[in-house]
């Protein structure tokens, strides 16, 4: 009997640091098998790992190789200067390729996007289409431009569901090639974008930072100031006012969803107090879909007008009460952040931001988000979970269990 009990103790022992080692995987960039990245930026098609300095911020790209074991690599145009759309993979004889990406943590709400950049790679000037999948899921139907420095991106907010997101290419065509540049995930805290259900993601339409000049740096904020690596693109419109505040804050704020405080400090603003603000929105399905739209308002300039106003989608009042548009005088306003879902739009749909009764200030907006919502399936072929456990740990955790069973049953 006393091999049997040496024999318990030292699966007890094995046991233990099975799930220590488990529970205290490293949830930062890693380039260790077994551990999961919160972040992760991969140069498609890179021979080797790369650093990009960004307002002082240094980002790490990877190489692609180890995550995925097909395809070819291809460098564009060989520079000094590091960017990763001067490389791309490419898949020359496969229907689909995948990605496998160790994210952590598990179940956890990540923004993806995936980069593609042509440059009439392959000499035919033939830019290719085909799918983009995560999980089985269909993600975005791709569609490549031979336009020169404007790469096509494809953002996505999705939850993931087991220890590998697998992210895959998807031929379409009998002659097309699909290929791919960049791929990023990062992770974002579950407080962001709340009203997103299980089973569902988020498709970027689009993501503006209005009243912003058309400049490098309105256009990426770097770690210290975007929180999950979101891009708002910078927007002046003629036919408003175009304001902007002094940048006495920097960072992220704590309204909802974040928003950098740069975002804030410029808005567009009607030309008078009886005017609205007309922002037409164009989605990529031209069939009904499921939108969710996120409105920012916050005034940049300190002034002591009284600022209100009703949102309104395709003729159709979307909020309950008036929505206040609070200046840095009376920052903490709870109710300038609108989140509005669901919205049933086709092809397209018109927001209008109209002033509310007694509002003494013209209507103005700072910043739109507007997402597709997406149905989401379990991809039962992707390494599933089971009541929170992957499916290694699972098996380990049964047959240690039956194990000790038939020990005490002996004793």
């Amino acid at each position: 009997m006393e091999p049997l009990k040496k024999l318990f103790q030292m699966l007890l022992l094995l046991s233990a640091a099975f799930f220590i080692g488990s529970s205290n995987r490293c949830v930062h960039g890693s380039d260790s098998d077994s551990d999961g990245f919160s972040e992760l930026f991969i140069d498609c098609g890179a021979s080797g790992e790369t650093t990009i300095s960004f307002n002082g911020v240094d980002t790490h790209w990877y190489e692609d190789k180890d995550f995925i074991n097909t395809g070819k690599n291809f460098i564009l145009t060989p520079t000094e200067v590091v960017n990763p759309m001067n490389s791309l993979r490419f898949f020359p004889s496969d229907n689909k390729s995948c990605y496998k990406l160790p994210l952590q943590p598990f179940n956890g709400k990540f923004l993806f996007r995936a980069g593609f950049f042509y440059g009439n790679y392959d000499g035919l000037s033939r830019p290719s289409s085909f799918k983009l999948e995560i999980d089985g899921n269909l993600w975005a139907n791709v569609t490549t431009s031979m336009i020169q420095d404007q790469p096509v991106y494809h953002e996505l907010i999705y939850r993931t569901a087991s220890e590998k997101t697998t992210v895959c290419l998807v031929r379409t065509t009998d002659n097309g090639v699909a290929f791919i540049s960049s791929l990023q995930a990062t992770y974002m805290p579950g407080d962001m974008y709340t009203l997103m259900q299980n089973k569902t993601a988020l498709y970027l339409q689009s993501r503006i930072n209005f009243g912003a000049n058309k400049t490098v740096e309105n256009e990426e904020f770097g770690p210290a100031e975007e929180c999950c690596n979101r891009i708002w693109k910078p927007q002046e419109m003629p036919e408003y006012l175009n304001i902007s505040g002094d940048p006495m804050l920097d960072g992220y704020s704590s309204l909802e969803n974040s928003p950098p405080f740069p975002v804030l400090l410029t808005a567009i603003q009607a030309k008078s107090v009886s005017d609205s603000i007309y922002l037409p929105v164009n989605f990529s399905s031209q069939t009904e879909v499921v939108a969710y739209f996120v409105i920012y308002f916050m005034d940049p300039i300190i002034r002591f007008e009284i600022g209100e106003v009703e949102i309104y989608i395709d003729g159709q009042k979307f909020n309950a009460r008036d929505v206040d548009v609070p200046n840095w005088a009376n920052f903490g306003t709870e109710n300038n952040v609108v989140s509005l879902y669901p919205v049933r739009v086709s092809g397209s749909a018109n927001v209008t931001i109209s002033p509310a009764n007694g509002s003494t200030l013209p209507p103005l907006v700072n910043a739109m988000e507007v997402f597709q919502v997406l149905d989401v399936v379990d991809d039962a072929s992707n390494g599933g979970h089971l009541l929170g456990f992957s499916l290694p740990m699972f098996v380990f955790a049964t047959s240690f269990h039956l194990l000790r069973v038939f020990f005490f049953s002996l004793i």
